[in-house]
């Protein structure tokens, strides 16, 4: 009986997550005091079951990046962009989409969309053009570019968590599908919208003139308020350092928990003077890291009555003899699941189903293969609806604060088929993986 009651705690919880009836750490942490109470896992146990270097991790990268924020480093950065395309609605899209790409891959990939997302609206809405596809461009490619390294997406963060995997595992594994699905998407973004949205406008002088005139309104907006060189500087070197520090990981023999928290002290001891330690500890997302915990203690649980081996032991018979197709179920199904589920529960469930399912393998294949499988579902297939990922509810929330306003089916349309593309392209990578 007690199985059965565990498993209708973690579905109940699960459904409220996803229809957002109330605020998501608390029904994660309802959900771990419910198995606690029932005695399904003991206390002890319990805390066991909790990730504290992804935690950890999440907490570093969240401080670092409120911290550099502060000095006004991205502001410079995003408007220094938007400056460089001149108004022009081609560069502009190339630009942001490509910058917001990078930045997420080795930031916060919803920080990056806070940031671009406003001088967007505010720059397109002046030229009398619709933000909406240059907005969704940016949503839809910052989830692909943080797809690509560990830091860049929590599903990354989750897995690289429990399974050890490097940073630059992450990045020579993932380079190949990640751009791939950036250039194509890239591609047909602009063929399909060249004619209404892209096209330049060189010989529209008067068009040009205002959007000149917005670009300094926006460096006036976005820059002047909060520029510190000296902060700008400090945060740019501890950036810098983190970055090659998880580079060189494994020579280092460090933690990748470990180089953020010492990079995130190591900012706030060199810009003690500019840095308002008491506002940046408040802005790192206290909930988001109580979530977390309650879901790694929900999912222990299930895993604790037995319910993960038998999704493993059903994942392995749709695969049946080939490597390719159960690689392509696990793609596939993560792809699917994130299009309506939030991610992030979804693969803290899966990680320990993906290591039942490697413990399973028979052959000489690459177990490794799984988790990219994972990652690449997950990642990508949140750019499936508007509610798949955490950066597209809160772009689409900035939209709407600016005057543009993104509807569900908005979204999909642009989202959905574009999600085929990359989860195509990410098939045939993990297929030729196989093969070769």
């Amino acid at each position: 009986m007690l199985p059965w009651i565990t498993i209708a705690i973690f579905i109940t919880v699960f459904v409220l997550i996803v229809f957002e009836v109330f605020d998501k750490a608390v029904l994660a942490m309802i959900g771990a005091v419910s198995m606690v109470l029932i005695g399904v896992l003991d206390f002890e146990s319990a805390i066991h079951a909790i990730e504290f270097e992804t935690i950890i991790l999440l907490m570093a990268m969240m401080l670092l990046v409120e911290v550099s924020r502060e000095s006004g480093i991205f502001s410079y950065l995003t408007v220094r962009i938007a400056q460089r395309s001149k108004g022009n609605p081609l560069l502009l899209f190339l630009l942001f989409c490509g910058v917001t790409a990078f930045m997420s891959a080795f930031l916060d990939n919803v920080t990056t969309i806070v940031l671009v997302v406003p001088i967007t609206a505010t720059l397109l809405k002046g030229m009398g053009r619709d933000p909406k596809p240059y907005i969704i461009g940016e949503i839809i490619f910052s989830n692909i570019g943080g797809a690509m390294t560990l830091i860049g997406d929590p599903p990354n963060i989750i897995i690289g968590g429990a399974t050890g995997l490097s940073f630059n595992q992450f990045i020579i594994n993932l380079w190949i599908p990640v751009l791939g699905s950036i250039g194509l998407i890239g591609a047909v973004f602009v063929a399909t919208h060249w004619k209404h949205h892209l096209k330049p406008i060189t010989s529209d002088l008067k068009k040009l003139f205002v959007s000149q005139l917005l670009l300094k309104q926006i460096k006036y907006r976005f820059e002047n308020l909060y520029l510190n060189k000296a902060f700008m500087r400090k945060s740019v070197a501890v950036l810098i350092l983190i970055v090659l520090g998880f580079l060189f990981q494994s020579y280092l023999n460090l933690s990748v928990a470990l180089i953020a928290l010492a990079g995130a002290v190591l900012l706030l001891l060199i810009a003690a003077k500019e840095a308002n330690l008491e506002h940046s500890l408040k802005s790192i997302e206290w909930s988001t890291l109580l979530f977390f915990c309650g879901l790694f203690v929900m999912v222990g649980a299930i895993e604790h009555v037995g319910f993960l081996d038998i999704l493993s032991e059903k994942i392995l018979n749709l695969g049946g003899d080939s490597y390719i197709v159960l690689l392509l179920a696990v793609l596939w199904i993560s792809g699917f699941a994130s299009m309506i589920l939030d991610n992030i529960p979804f693969v803290t469930l899966m990680v320990p189903v993906i290591f039942n399912i490697q413990a399973s393998l028979i052959g000489d294949v690459d177990p490794n293969l799984l988790w990219w499988a994972l990652s690449l579902g997950a990642c990508l297939g949140g750019n499936g609806t508007l509610i798949g990922a955490s950066a597209n509810v809160i772009g689409s929330d900035l939209a709407k604060k600016e005057g543009v306003n993104i509807s569900f089916l908005q979204f999909m349309k642009y989202g959905l088929p574009l999600t085929f593309i990359s989860l195509v392209v990410s098939s045939c990578y993990l297929a030729l993986r196989v093969i070769l």
